[in-house]
């Protein structure tokens, strides 16, 4: 597969979908670490609440298919996440790549690199 190179007016234009992207992400790791974290609770009882942990299991695979799913969206961009804090969306740029955060509506010259989502 051939690597995609925005220039900068083509990854500027690819903001709002980042964005987009970028609030999904967020969504799904905090839902990923609140049913995580239900489910050490609940197991402290796990004979009295073996469904409800049942139950969070199963949501809990759901979130990270979907969390992989979005991945899957950057990297058809051919973009990637750098696990920063922030974390910054890598965008393959035609000389250099640019970064990109969450909330931000300008791009950044890279201060990392691609990074796998």
């Amino acid at each position: 597969m051939k690597t995609k190179s925005y220039t900068r007016v083509e990854a500027m234009r690819l903001i709002p979908l980042l964005d987009g992207i970028a609030l999904e992400i967020l969504e799904r790791r905090t839902a990923i670490r609140k049913t995580e974290e239900m489910i050490r609770a609940l197991g402290v009882s796990r004979r009295v609440h073996a469904e409800e942990i049942h139950r969070k299991r199963t949501q809990l695979a759901r979130q990270r298919v979907e969390l992989r799913r979005v991945g899957q969206e950057l990297e058809k961009l051919g973009c990637s996440l750098a696990v920063t804090d922030p974390f910054e969306i890598f965008v393959p740029g035609v000389d250099d790549g640019y970064g990109w955060r969450p909330g931000e509506n300008f791009l950044r010259h890279a201060s990392i690199g691609p990074f796998a989502a």
